[in-house]
């Protein structure tokens, strides 16, 4: 702003005769009261004395063409309310336009706007610019001097949403011309986008995990004692590895501090070859006598139980805003469609050597996660993350045949890391 009344200053002095020498002292009386006057709002400059000026349309630049048309209008609406500028109506501008064939010719540049500027006979031409980057919104305004081609004054303003355009309007506006910046743009402007980001995302990852209270119990309970199962037993871990790695879609939306998604998911997993501390106690009935029976250790061979979870449900997490990355963490919790096979019945049967056929169970279950990861944007509106995810997976079903029927309830826990990649739409 000092550059520019220097430039009319310098001009003063030497004043031309008519319309020429009009037209430098309107611009100095209306630069004048922007700086002496607190709030230039409050002032009521008469129209013979405002400075001559026209609005180009506002350049979108990865925004939509209705948005910047908006903005357009908002900025003219800002201008006019300093009282210091007489705005050239939108339709004597379009008109000179289309007459000089300047839509060819790149308005937003400085040296075609003064073209414009002299046809129009104005003294200030405004060009402006909307974009975004990485889904940040931008609005550039510059301030070109007709006379001189210079480019007097420009404000920026960053990191606004949609809704709050008409206050980075109005704040570019008071950059413009020195005023003080309003209050509660500046709470705006501080406070986290209100935009919704919706997103999808695929992943996959590697895990840890085994099986944790493995409780099998006969399904019969007409043995010696009355009203109790027949025999029972548990494992407190049992050693698992992935089948394959773990994979999921998920489809969501994050607003401000908060977000959630739903999911569909895949895991797998079989128990490795070991020896089991397996404290199994009952009866076992033999050529119609009861015996009495007792098993603290069971050996099984390599992939003796595959297990297959698929899961549909959802998440709910809390997020970090940032432009670099994003830490994360929340809660999930899915509904699983189990599947449990073996070449043998079930484990119980294999540890009291009763005869059974295969395992081959397909049963409803449940699954909760934790969720603590990082979003690290991208251009384009895509991001990717790493997320390490502890979850619990139940399942519960009946192996075995006949008298040597089993119910087995266990806990398939796991640790996954898990890498992903996503696209943002709106």
């Amino acid at each position: 702003m000092e550059n520019l009344h220097r430039t009319i200053s310098s001009r003063s002095g030497l004043h031309e005769a008519g319309k020429a020498a009009w037209r430098y002292a309107r611009f100095i009386v209306g630069f004048a009261l922007c700086i002496c006057l607190p709030n230039i709002y409050a002032q009521e400059i008469p129209v013979t004395e405002r400075i001559a000026a026209a609005v180009l349309d506002v350049m979108p630049q990865g925004v939509a063409a209705g948005e910047a048309a908006l903005v357009t209008e908002l900025l003219k609406d800002e201008l006019l309310q300093t009282n210091i500028y007489a705005i050239v109506e939108k339709q004597q501008l379009d008109a000179v336009i289309a007459e000089q064939s300047f839509q060819h010719f790149g308005l937003t540049e400085a040296e075609r706007a003064v073209e414009l500027g002299k046809i129009l006979n104005v003294n200030i031409i405004f060009i402006g610019t909307l974009g975004k980057i990485q889904n940040v919104r931008i609005l550039a305004v510059r301030m070109v001097d007709v006379e001189t081609g210079e480019i007097v004054k420009s404000a920026i303003e960053r990191d606004f949403s949609a809704r709050d355009a008409y206050l980075a309007v109005r704040r570019v506006v008071q950059k413009l011309h020195g005023f003080a910046l309003d209050e509660a743009s500046i709470v705006i402007q501080t406070a986290e986008r209100s935009d919704v980001g919706r997103y999808v995302m695929l992943y996959s990852g590697w895990s840890l995990g085994s099986l944790i209270n493995y409780d099998v119990e006969s399904v019969f309970k007409s043995g010696p004692v009355a009203g109790e199962p027949i025999w029972s037993g548990l494992a407190a871990e049992v050693k698992a590895k992935p089948r394959f790695p773990g994979v999921g879609l998920r489809l969501g939306a994050w607003k401000k501090w908060f977000g959630g998604d739903v999911e569909i998911s895949a895991l797998s997993y079989s128990s490795t070859a070991q020896s089991i501390h397996y404290d199994i106690a009952g009866y076992v009935r033999l050529n119609n006598e009861w015996y009495e029976v007792f098993l603290d250790t069971l050996v099984i061979p390599d992939n003796f139980q595959q297990m297959l979870a698929l899961g549909f449900g959802g998440n709910f997490y809390i997020h970090i805003p940032s432009k670099i990355v994003q830490p994360y963490m929340g809660i999930g919790a899915s509904l699983l469609m189990n599947r449990v096979t073996s070449d043998s019945a079930g484990p119980a049967n294999v540890a009291l050597k009763l005869q059974g056929v295969p395992l081959n169970s397909t049963s409803l279950g449940g699954a909760v996660q934790f969720l603590i990861g990082i979003k690290y944007p991208l251009p384009n509106q895509r991001f990717v993350y790493v997320e390490f995810r502890p979850a619990r997976h139940l399942f519960s079903f009946v192996s075995g045949d006949g008298f040597q029927k089993e119910r087995d309830r266990f806990t398939l826990q796991s640790f996954q890391l898990i890498l992903g990649y996503g696209l943002i739409f709106k």
